[in-house]
């Protein structure tokens, strides 16, 4: 078993991402659960569909150019 840093599991996953074309360009369709408003202005939610779910942020810059206010229960794009 090797131990790793936090530092080294996310460069690894960045790299793996930023040089995967399945996962460049691309959005994700669920449910938002769990949603909280945080007050730094970023939101927490959990995106879900009926075979699993991906815990997520919205940074607040992003989340103030929102048109809507995200719900729980919301089919949404991201």
């Amino acid at each position: 078993m090797r131990n790793l840093t936090v530092t080294a599991v996310n460069s690894y996953i960045k790299a793996i991402i930023g040089t995967d074309s399945n996962l460049t360009d691309i959005s994700v369709e669920g449910e938002i659960s769990n949603f909280k408003l945080h007050s730094s202005g970023h939101c927490y939610f959990t995106l879900k569909d009926s075979g699993g779910v991906l815990k997520c942020v919205m940074f607040r810059s992003s989340a103030q150019r929102l048109k809507f206010m995200p719900e729980n229960g919301m089919q949404v794009e991201v």
